[in-house]
């Protein structure tokens, strides 16, 4: 019995604790769409339904990451559309 308790003692900690929360991956910085477009070829959407849109009006269909979005404007987005640097 003296066993057990013990053994509750010491797994209860960690069990209660949780799952350890992973820091979000750093981003590169980007100056210009020549840079952004390196790395992402036909840009990069704020939402799924900011990148609909696009490709409703004849842009290829860029990639949906609002983190990275978030980094690169309003320098890379200026007519504040949902999508950093289309491409048609």
């Amino acid at each position: 019995m003296r066993a057990l308790l013990v053994a509750a003692v010491v797994v209860a900690p960690m069990v209660l604790s949780g799952p350890v929360a992973a820091e979000p991956m750093p981003t590169k910085a980007f100056s210009s769409c020549k840079q952004l477009r390196a790395e992402y070829s036909a840009g990069i959407a704020k939402s799924a339904k900011a990148a609909r849109k696009a490709v409703k009006k004849g842009y290829r269909k860029p990639l949906v990451c609002k983190r990275v979005y978030l980094q690169v404007t309003p320098a890379l987005d200026p007519n504040r559309n949902g999508i950093a640097c289309e491409v048609r």
